[in-house]
């Protein structure tokens, strides 16, 4: 069975964690379904927007962290989730999120780079870099205080505090809560609302939202040398070691 589901239906491709019995958590081979995922919907003419969706109950976890553990053991660094990130902001097209329960790690600051987010009344959001060792991914460190402010951008990214749903939807990074049963559905009404825009101006009109994803691609650079430099730590390593054995 596909860790990652690509379905495509009209003119909607939608990409679906399917891992549920590791809490979707994301390894390697997943990153890279989604990456190849998302460029073959940007390059398929027929499709107009794409759906990145967990499983009923998940978002995702984050990073699986033995899939993490086993590439610094390796000496290597985990470069998988750059590659997603590099696919989410050269696409083109709406990317429209469906979450339900929790979006840990890269979960969360994937979001912030969606054009739109739905999710339901038991959805939470949560950054817990500090507590692996590590920091911000994604370009978190300038998104997330430009839509939560300074101070609530700590409280997640510092603290490792966690943001539910209520609070998301009134910061501006939910568009609207749901309760769960009726997620699928909504999404499938904005889609529907996409797909009836005219191309171009669509398309043009996204591209002007989306004129800062070059200076992002500049902070997820920075972000990314410190996340790097920070793998490499005795603190990082042990860290890692304690989180991998509390499971």
């Amino acid at each position: 069975m596909s860790l990652i589901t690509n379905s495509i239906d009209g003119a909607n491709c939608t990409l679906q964690l399917n891992r549920p019995d590791k809490l979707n958590a994301l390894n390697s081979e997943m990153y890279a379904s989604l990456t190849s995922g998302l460029e073959d919907a940007n390059n398929n003419a027929a499709v107009k927007t794409i759906v990145i969706k967990g499983t009923p109950g998940i978002f995702t976890a984050g990073n699986d962290l033995a899939d993490f553990a086993a590439s610094v053991r390796n000496g290597g660094t985990f470069d998988a989730p750059f590659a997603l990130m590099r696919a989410m902001l050269s696409c083109t097209k709406p990317i429209i999120a469906s979450v339900d329960g929790a979006a840990i790690g890269i979960g969360t600051t994937l979001l912030f780079h969606c054009d739109l987010v739905y999710a339901s009344h038991n959805a939470k959001f949560q950054t817990p870099f500090t507590d692996l060792g590590v920091c911000p991914e994604f370009a978190s460190s300038e998104t997330f205080p430009a839509v939560l402010g300074s101070h609530k951008a700590a409280q997640m990214l510092l603290l490792g505090d966690p943001l539910l749903a209520a609070e998301a939807e009134r910061f501006g990074l939910v568009n609207q809560l749901v309760e769960s049963e009726e997620l699928d559905g909504k999404v499938a009404t904005v889609v529907a609302k996409l797909a009836a825009k005219p191309d171009d101006s669509l398309t043009t009109s996204r591209a002007l939202l989306k004129a800062r994803n070059e200076r992002y691609q500049e902070v997820i650079d920075r972000e990314a040398k410190e996340f790097g430099r920070l793998m490499g730590s005795d603190e990082f390593k042990q860290k890692l070691e304690n989180f991998l054995n509390k499971k």
